[in-house]
């Protein structure tokens, strides 16, 4: 099966349910060098927006951090977010969060995608 959306290849997607606002953990499993996405609901009251919060962690692991997302509504990013490479082409994601009203659990829809291949000089 091959899923193209707006000249990208999605690579992996998926829909994860977590019970108690623990993180999610996405390992993008590859032979050599698998990278790992932590998602997480963060709140800090000082802010009055929300926001999105990436951040490298270590030279493998990407911490998305989810800041002040509102309850009840899925909010997630509209513009594609650009990771690095794998497999020697561009990763990019899409997603999309729904934070249950009573903080008991959230939702994550995500899309990885893959975009034209790079050389060795970029």
């Amino acid at each position: 099966m091959k899923i193209t959306s707006g000249g990208f290849e999605v690579v992996y997607h998926g829909r994860v349910f977590s019970y108690g606002m623990s993180p999610i953990e996405i390992t993008l499993s590859e032979e050599n060098d698998p990278l790992t996405f932590v998602f997480c609901i963060e709140h800090e009251p000082e802010r009055d927006d929300f926001t999105t919060d990436i951040r490298l962690v270590r030279h493998n692991e990407v911490r998305i951090a989810c800041i002040n997302f509102p309850r009840g509504k899925p909010t997630g990013n509209q513009d594609m977010i650009h990771l690095g490479v794998l497999n020697n082409r561009k990763l990019s994601l899409r997603y999309e969060v729904t934070i249950n009203f009573d903080l008991t659990a959230w939702l994550l829809n995500f899309t990885f995608f893959a975009g034209e291949g790079v050389s060795d000089n970029e």
